[in-house]
Formats: C-alpha cells, sequence, structure tokens
C-alpha cells in the first residue's frame, strides 16, 4: 500500500472480523494457519486489539462463524484484523499457507444436542426461532453481501453492523 493508503486505512489492511467472505467463498469453520516470524495479525479482546505473538513452528487456529453458531456461542469465532506490521518488520516477506475449512453446505446451524457440556451451556442464538440458516445459505448470503452492504453504526463504539440473512455480522474498527 502507499503511504497516503496507509494514513486512509490508519494501517489496517482487513478491518476485524469473524470469518470474512474474501475470494469465492470463505466463511469457514476453521482457519489453520502456521505462526510468522512478522506481526500483522491482531486479534481483539477485552482490553483491545493485541498482537498474536509468533511461536516458533506453532499452527494458529481460529474459529468461524459456523462452529459458534453450532456450539450456541460457546464457542466464540475469533475476531481478527490484519494491519501493517511495526516499522521494524516492513521490509519481511511474508510468506503463508492457510487452510480453510468448511462444513457441507446442508448442515443446519443450529447448536448440535446431545453433548453434556453444550447442553448445559447457556445458548446464544444469533437467529430468531428456528430460523437457523443452512451453511450454504449463510455464505452464499455474506459472499452477496460482501463490499456491497451499507453498514450501520453500531451503538458499540468501534463496531459497523449489516444484517444478513436477518443477523447481525459485526464489523470491528
Amino acid at each position: 500500500m502507499s503511504e497516503e493508503d496507509e494514513v486512509k486505512t490508519k494501517n489496517v489492511w482487513m478491518k476485524g472480523h469473524k470469518g470474512r467472505p474474501t475470494l469465492a467463498k470463505y466463511v469457514g469453520s476453521i482457519t489453520m494457519l502456521w505462526s510468522q516470524p512478522v506481526a500483522a495479525l491482531q486479534i481483539k479482546t477485552k482490553e483491545g486489539w493485541r498482537w498474536v505473538k509468533h511461536i516458533d513452528n506453532a499452527l494458529l487456529v481460529n474459529v468461524g462463524d459456523s462452529i459458534e453458531f453450532l456450539t450456541g456461542g460457546f464457542y466464540k469465532g475469533t475476531i481478527h484484523r490484519v494491519v501493517q506490521p511495526p516499522i521494524d518488520q516492513r521490509g519481511y516477506t511474508r510468506l503463508g499457507i492457510i487452510y480453510f475449512a468448511y462444513l457441507n453446505d446442508n448442515v443446519t446451524l443450529a447448536p448440535l444436542k446431545g453433548s453434556p457440556v453444550l447442553d448445559s451451556a447457556e445458548m446464544e442464538l444469533r437467529y430468531e426461532g428456528d430460523e437457523a440458516p443452512t451453511m450454504e445459505a449463510w455464505r452464499v448470503a455474506r459472499v452477496t453481501a460482501y463490499g456491497v452492504s451499507k453498514l450501520q453504526k453500531s451503538k458499540e463504539p468501534g463496531i459497523e453492523e449489516e444484517v444478513v440473512n436477518g443477523i447481525i455480522v459485526k464489523h470491528y474498527n
């Protein structure tokens, strides 16, 4: 990016998100990538944005929307973003291999039943009543809305929202 673009985007290359639908169809369940010695990935915590620490030979695993749906919020989608590396690392080459795992299109994204842990946990549904989407419906809706939906400011600071198939999707600044 040019220096002018870096200023405009405040050095954020990809806004904070959970399972962003990039390229053809990413709305995954789990994403895995090798840890890299170049800082650029951040995760959102209660304290704010934190750098993901590099650990040699480590594998990073992010949970996506579909796992959050299937566990009723027991496992939360990882809110993460990609930013410009710190100035002392900007000359380094980044090379990554990222693996995106998807559910079958016909899987209904409703909380799983029969798990003692999940059955005893309080469920957080992101949809109304029995209106859980299938993986295909969710994937297609997210991809179709990406880049064309008008984002609305949330009541929460630093967050914009869009509604996709009746479900609120948050974008973190």
